[in-house]
């Protein structure tokens, strides 16, 4: 099953002749605003577990993109092996009833079986334009029954599906802290030398990579990660830093819950094995958080391999932007969203309060710095818009320098985990309460 995503602000069609003998649909007309846009063909060998597959990940889409509506249109140009026209019906139809399961806003389908006119107006944006590919291989089983029928019996839950979990909120936060670039490489190498301290990894394995992280086919793919490797103590690494995951003799939990709390609490356990999920691992559980927007994120993975547990940790990368999701949960019951200090790219900002302190925030910068700090002067722009800078990178301490702490060798503080409270302190002071704010815990 192929599939190609267009977020419209609008589109109307309307049918012009059969393109097939006696079409199932009548004829009709539609006009959306503000939708998701799937263009489908189903093809041959597609059966109901490439649908309910691909239901999530268009509720994920549609979620991420906040649209109101979704509208399948059948489209048989996206590839050269097209079903035969009733069972592409029968299984359009599938999706249809699987995506009202889930879906709470507008769900339409254009008529099929027709030539259609249509007018659209996509909506410039890099999420925009997407297009996905589901195939059968990647099903996956639940004490002896399909998938389908695991989620139709209630064995599983519907938000476990999801390809992608992460909501646009998410993404437009990550392009903010640069995920793919060196403020993110900065997090995720705090993260991964804790990782490996902490569970004393001694090796290091470049492995291939894995084809899906997310959900129940990335637990399975992590899972076979798990499984196949020679042995504890190792970092597996596929590709650039952060795409690595921990296999270790030690129980990661205690080391998750102190990263962030969070991250155990907001999880669900799901058994593998014989009597469980059917991941290719004889017996575990898997810890999955639950991501905020809906869809799992595999973090924990507990099997028993060659006669001994062992527990996998990750990816590195997963653990992150789980740690931004949880943020963002906090944001919205009004708590102000927070990351381990430790991990902050950019662990102070300097806001000298006009151009004859930056000579003074000059100096206390190189000071932080000579103790292993991350600091960044912040100093174009109006006050007011560079300590919004600060908050919208979930700076943990912000300094600010006028003129009546430059003449006393003071600095008013701003400390993320304290809102609303604002100290000023002597320089020295505030060298050793940033040390200890930002120590690794």
């Amino acid at each position: 099953m192929r599939v190609l995503y267009i977020h419209a602000s609008r589109i109307s069609y309307k049918t012009v002749e059969e393109a097939i003998e006696n079409p199932p649909d009548p004829p009709g007309t539609g006009e959306y605003s503000n939708c998701l846009i799937v263009f489908t063909t189903i093809e041959e060998g597609d059966d109901d577990s490439v649908i309910w597959r691909a239901s999530g990940d268009i509720v994920s889409h549609a979620n991420r993109l906040s649209v109101n509506c979704i509208l399948l249109y059948p489209y048989a140009h996206l590839s050269s092996s097209i079903a035969k026209p009733s069972d592409a019906y029968r299984l359009l139809r599938v999706l249809e009833e699987a995506l009202r399961g889930v879906w709470s806003g507008v769900l339409a389908r254009a008529p099929f079986g027709w030539y259609k006119s249509f007018d659209i107006s996509c909506i410039g944006h890099p999420l925009s334009e997407l297009s996905r590919e589901f195939r059968r291989e990647e099903t996956v089983s639940y004490m002896g029954v399909s998938l389908e029928e695991a989620l139709a019996k209630g064995i599983l839950e519907e938000w476990l599906l999801s390809r992608n979990p992460w909501s646009k909120d998410l993404l437009d936060l990550s392009r903010r802290f640069d995920i793919d670039g060196l403020m993110g490489r900065t997090m995720l190498w705090e993260l991964e030398n804790k990782v490996i301290k902490e569970l004393n990894l001694t090796r290091i394995v470049r492995v291939e990579k894995p084809k899906i992280v997310y959900g129940l086919w990335g637990l399975s793919n992590l899972a076979r990660l798990c499984s196949e490797s020679e042995s504890s103590q190792t970092l597996l690494t596929w590709g650039y830093m952060g795409d690595s995951m921990a296999i270790s003799n030690v129980n990661p939990a205690s080391l998750l819950e102190s990263i962030n709390k969070r991250l155990v609490e907001d999880t669900v356990r799901v058994k593998l094995g014989v009597d469980g999920l059917n991941t290719g691992i004889p017996e575990g559980i898997a810890l999955i958080y639950k991501a905020r927007n809906g869809g799992g994120v595999p973090l924990i993975i507990e099997a028993r391999v060659r006669g001994e547990e062992r527990y996998c940790l990750g990816p590195i990368k997963s653990i992150l932007l789980a740690l931004l999701d949880s943020g963002l949960k906090d944001a919205d019951t009004g708590v102000t969203p927070q990351i381990p200090p430790w991990t902050a790219p950019i662990q102070v900002a300097i806001l000298p309060v006009t151009s004859r302190e930056v000579e003074v925030a000059s100096r206390i910068a190189k000071k932080l710095e000579g103790v292993g700090i991350r600091v960044k002067i912040l100093a174009e722009g109006s006050l007011g818009s560079r300590i919004r800078e600060a908050g919208m990178l979930w700076v943990p301490i912000v300094g600010v320098i006028g003129s009546r702490e430059a003449e006393s060798n003071t600095i008013s503080v701003r400390m993320r985990k304290d809102p609303g409270r604002q100290e000023v302190m002597s320089i020295d002071d505030f060298i050793e309460e940033a040390r200890r704010a930002l120590a690794m815990q």
